[in-house]
């Protein structure tokens, strides 16, 4: 059987607290890499992370793109993006892990992906500190630690309470880009919601169009809004998000060509490589050899 998918891990491997599909987690990053060796390899997870680190060095790759890792440096990640790291021995800091259910079960009416630092097409996964900011998150952090070793009645109510609180002063702190930071409410919204379609229809093929009438607005407001905050057209983020699955497909699975550019719903497979190549110079087969 061919693998189609590199490992997925759910937040129940990591023995988070048991509520059914509602789950969170939390680790000094030391003790979590020391107790599950196999997420140094490249792999997926299903729910949010939030790792802060305080100590050591490394480098962190989410989704083809290297971060450094330091102390005061916290990255933050959503389901379905591909990491893997290579750090120092004595790295250390804080591990949090947590599924949607968790938070939408005593926040329904909010939604994750209102915090910038969620929004992998509007933000960098990426927080630097400073010793004054790591100050103000540590008594949040060690409050989380100790409520997650307790065992007091309403533990999960307390545990969604303090995570909130975490944050929300991480956005107090996160420094989106430039353009970002000039966006209206509206216009940061609308850039969200398109987020989340593309990455429900991108394998559609769908025109700007279809964006543009599910989120009530012309085609040419919407690229107008994308190409001012974020510097490429509706068409090209389309694209963007199609490269990013054919390159994690064509590095992490045991697929052909071929194979991919059907499941990414190209009918002419020579359009799908010249649409590779096009966009990073190299064919698909090319780019897999380079990254194995």
């Amino acid at each position: 059987m061919q693998k189609e998918h590199l490992p997925i891990y759910q937040i129940q491997d990591f023995e988070a607290l048991s509520q059914k599909e509602r789950y969170f987690y939390f680790s000094s990053f030391a003790t979590h890499l020391q107790e599950h060796q196999f997420i140094r390899e490249p792999h997926k997870h299903d729910f949010y992370i939030i790792m802060m680190v305080t100590k050591g060095t490394g480098v962190h790759t989410i989704d083809f793109r290297e971060y450094e890792v330091k102390p005061g440096t916290v990255f933050f990640m959503t389901p379905g993006q591909v990491h893997s790291w290579d750090l120092s021995a004595d790295a250390d800091g804080y591990v949090i892990f947590f599924t949607h259910g968790f938070y939408s079960r005593q926040y329904p009416d909010r939604v994750l992906y209102d915090y910038p630092f969620f929004n992998a097409l509007l933000s960098t996964p990426v927080l630097s500190l400073s010793d004054v900011d790591e100050e103000v998150l540590r008594p949040v952090l060690l409050r989380l630690e100790h409520e997650y070793e307790g065992d007091k009645p309403m533990r999960g109510v307390m545990l969604s309470r303090y995570l909130d609180i975490l944050m929300i002063e991480l956005t107090r702190l996160f420094q989106p880009s430039e353009s970002i930071a000039g966006s209206t409410g509206r216009d940061q919204t609308l850039l969200q919601n398109l987020e989340r379609l593309i990455d429900l229809h991108y394998k559609a093929h769908q025109p700007v169009a279809f964006y543009a009438e599910h989120l009530h607005v012309t085609p040419k407001h919407l690229n107008e809004v994308c190409k001012k905050k974020l510097g490429k057209t509706t068409k090209e983020l389309i694209q963007h998000r199609l490269l990013l699955e054919a390159q994690r497909l064509l590095v992490h699975a045991d697929l052909t060509s071929s194979q991919i550019a059907s499941k990414l719903g190209y009918l002419d497979n020579a359009y799908f490589f010249r649409f590779f190549k096009k966009q990073l110079g190299c064919t698909p087969e090319q780019f897999r050899a380079m990254n194995q």
